[in-house]
């Protein structure tokens, strides 16, 4: 972040507001107003501006294609093939060492491919159904490890009969580069299909249900990237930022939770 003559701090990735039918696309940005200079998260509050950009730069081409290196020298591709497939083929070899599958179950196809910071793991991210999948490596080869889904949650509020017919749609998760983690918000279902929000935090095979004091209700997002869409990150300190229920925002830094001021303005 850095911080500009009027004392705010601009976010890493503004968020933005998309109007298809313009040339040109208005983009509302969230900007970090502080107080006082060199105050902790805590003394910011969260600010909105209106910013307007062309189309043509908005879009970025998600990545396919993953390298892994092993000790050897050689380098490996985790690569995807047509809807939901994954293929382990070593550079320069047509050979395929592995195939797995990141099933969508009823449409779609695997959008993403990000290899966490570690290398030990990997995001997939579907159309339908987001997955991690473990990466072991060995002197002359690497393997890919059967894909795990996500906790099952929809984007919506769902009952069980809803949920057994498959009329529900699963909640998507997304990678925050700056902790290196996956983030996914959603409601589990319910008999009568009331809201039952819930958020995890995924690293690898690790799960764990986020607990702030009031109930997380989004994420926000860099709307600048179309699909798929990037979280809402700050670079220093390290985090990224939640709604919860009563539409105040949040930030979160991998271990604590600390609230934004409310701006003057609002």
């Amino acid at each position: 972040m850095e911080q500009s003559s009027s004392r705010s701090l601009v976010l890493k990735m503004p968020l933005v507001y998309i109007n298809q039918l313009l040339l040109s696309i208005v983009i509302t940005a969230f900007v970090l107003v502080p107080y006082v200079n060199s105050e902790p998260i805590s003394k910011y509050c969260l600010s909105e501006i209106k910013q307007k950009y062309k189309s043509g730069n908005i879009s970025e081409k998600p990545t396919t294609q993953i390298p892994i290196p092993i000790n050897n020298g050689k380098t490996f591709y985790i690569t995807k093939r047509q809807n939901d497939d994954l293929l382990v083929k070593q550079r320069g070899d047509e050979k395929i060492f592995q195939q797995v599958k990141a099933k969508q179950y009823k449409y779609g196809e695997i959008n993403e491919l990000i290899l966490s910071k570690t290398g030990y793991w990997l995001w997939i991210n579907g159309d339908e159904t987001d997955y991690v999948a473990l990466i072991k490596t060995y002197k002359t080869s690497i393997e890919l490890e059967k894909p795990i889904p996500l906790p099952k949650l929809y984007s919506k509020p769902c009952s069980f009969i809803e949920e057994w017919f498959g009329n529900c749609l699963l909640a998507q998760g997304h990678y925050s580069y700056v902790l290196d983690r996956i983030f996914v918000t959603g409601h589990s279902s319910t008999w009568l299909g009331s809201t039952n929000l819930f958020t995890y935090e995924i690293t690898g095979k690790e799960i764990k249900l986020l607990k702030p004091s009031q109930t997380i209700s989004s994420m926000l997002f860099d709307w600048q990237q179309q699909h798929p869409h990037k979280l809402l990150e700050i670079s220093n300190p390290s985090g990224v930022i939640f709604q919860d229920i009563n539409k105040s925002k949040i930030f979160y830094d991998g271990k604590n939770f600390t609230p934004f001021k409310k701006c003057s303005k609002e």
